[in-house]
């Protein structure tokens, strides 16, 4: 047997399912495989739709196919980014595991295993049974009504090979996260005790950032192309929002070290001058704690133009002078409610998210509260900063997504449409609710920052 394999079953035991972060991770993945798994559900019903025989719907049917798979995009990120979050998190928590086993001479194919095995064992857990939530949440979704009736349960569960394909890929993104988290500390017995990282600025970011924005209006030609085939356009229409997704993801990390700069170069408290610190100190973490509400700030400003889209259509529908056929008045009643569903989606993962990445982000910095408290700093100022810390840069967070979703989407349903009262209350719906629920969060943590300050040294 080789090293790892050996060592697995030692270390390996009842703690790695029940300690605090272990049960993170599994209540992270558990939400996701139920969310995501719900999701897929939905877009793969609507793949099942048989062809409409009557002559008024044709391409209504391509239509509900393109936006199943239009809103099975814009949720995919904001999910898989919940997980990997959770999994570096918990992967980067095994300091002390990791340091005991490398001052004892392990390889470093030992460390990686077990870096790797921690936090897989509790999220293939929760994944498992995010597959029993996901057909529990399976059937008051089917009572929704669309095509004029309810879904109904048995549209609702995916096949076997499908479902093993959506518990497969969030396996893998935890795997990856666990192998990425990793790979950003330095494997040694000083290295993985003190989470040393390496502080270079941050090129291949900028550089994948340049790239994606170079590449958004490549695809807004195309979608706009009249002469490219259709199955092309729809494409590049998915294809733009996911890029559109992921330069919020990368510019969000970015635009935190910059506002870290300008919060500690203006700090006039010490709890500003904490906040600052904790940011600068590591952006992308605080970016995994707004990252949520920017996601859905630029769901919100995509889904706002569609409602005012199908605001258009009901009052047409509604017009007595116009004659619309039954169809298309169900097409648009439908697409109001995907909207909806795809907005309170995004709302329930901001709410997920906020919770496990502030109780999460409490134990990992377990040494630098306790440190303070020792200091004599209380509790109150400690949550304090931690709460100017998340939700300083949400102004600037929301403008980047939402701003960045109108762009997007002015060019493909035109300004008048986008810059309809409509979309600018939906984003602002959105943005509030996202923060009352980050803010939340922030207030359920307190107790549990209170008990890791006082406790001198939380152990994970």
């Amino acid at each position: 047997m080789s090293a790892p394999t050996k060592i697995l079953p030692v270390v390996l035991g009842r703690k790695t399912v029940t300690a605090p972060s272990s049960l993170l991770v599994m209540s992270s993945f558990f939400a996701c495989a139920t969310l995501f798994l719900t999701v897929a559900a939905g877009a793969w019903m609507f793949f099942q739709i048989p062809p409409s025989s009557n002559p008024d719907a044709q391409g209504l049917d391509g239509l509900y196919k393109f936006f199943a798979a239009f809103g099975t995009v814009l949720l995919v990120i904001p999910a898989s980014t919940l997980a990997s979050a959770s999994a570096t998190l918990s992967a980067r928590r095994q300091d002390e595991r990791l340091s005991t086993m490398s001052l004892l001479g392990a390889k470093r194919s030992e460390i990686v295993a077990l870096a790797v095995a921690e936090p897989l064992v509790p999220a293939v857990c929760g994944i498992v049974l995010g597959v029993g939530g996901y057909l529990v949440l399976a059937w008051p979704v089917s009572l929704i009504h669309f095509l004029g009736q309810p879904i109904g349960y048995a549209n609702m569960l995916m096949p076997p090979l499908l479902l093993a394909g959506v518990v497969l890929f969030l396996i893998l993104v935890c795997v990856l996260s666990a192998l990425v988290g990793l790979r950003k500390v330095a494997v040694s017995p000083l290295g993985v005790r003190t989470k040393s990282l390496g502080r270079k600025f941050p090129l291949g970011r900028v550089i994948a950032v340049a790239i994606a924005i170079l590449l958004l209006p490549v695809g807004i030609l195309v979608a706009k192309s009249t002469s490219a085939d259709l199955a092309v356009v729809i494409s590049a229409v998915l294809a733009v929002f996911l890029l559109g997704l992921v330069v919020v993801d990368l510019l969000g990390g970015l635009l935190m070290r910059w506002f870290a700069h300008l919060s500690g170069n203006r700090a006039t408290s010490p709890q500003r001058l904490i906040a600052a610190r904790l940011v600068s100190d590591e952006p992308k973490r605080f970016w995994r704690r707004v990252s949520g509400l920017a996601m859905t700030a630029f769901v919100a400003a995509v889904g706002g133009s569609g409602i005012a889209i199908m605001q258009m259509g009901l009052d047409a529908v509604d017009d007595p002078t116009l004659d619309v056929p039954d169809e298309i008045a169900v097409f648009y009643y439908d697409m109001f409610t995907g909207i909806l569903l795809v907005l309170g989606i995004s709302i329930v993962l901001i709410a997920v998210s906020a919770l496990i990445n502030q109780v999460a982000d409490i134990y990992d910095r377990a040494d630098t509260f306790a440190d303070l408290y020792a200091a004599g700093m209380d509790v109150d100022t400690m949550h304090r900063a931690l709460v100017r810390a998340v939700l300083g840069p949400v102004i600037w967070v929301a403008l980047l997504a939402g701003g960045l979703g109108l762009f997007l989407v002015m060019p493909l349903a035109g300004a008048a449409l986008v810059l309809e009262p409509v979309t600018f209350l939906t984003i602002l719906a959105s943005v509030v609710v996202g923060i009352v629920l980050i803010r939340l969060g922030l207030q359920i943590a307190k107790p549990i920052l209170a008990s890791v300050a006082t406790a001198g040294r939380a152990r994970v």
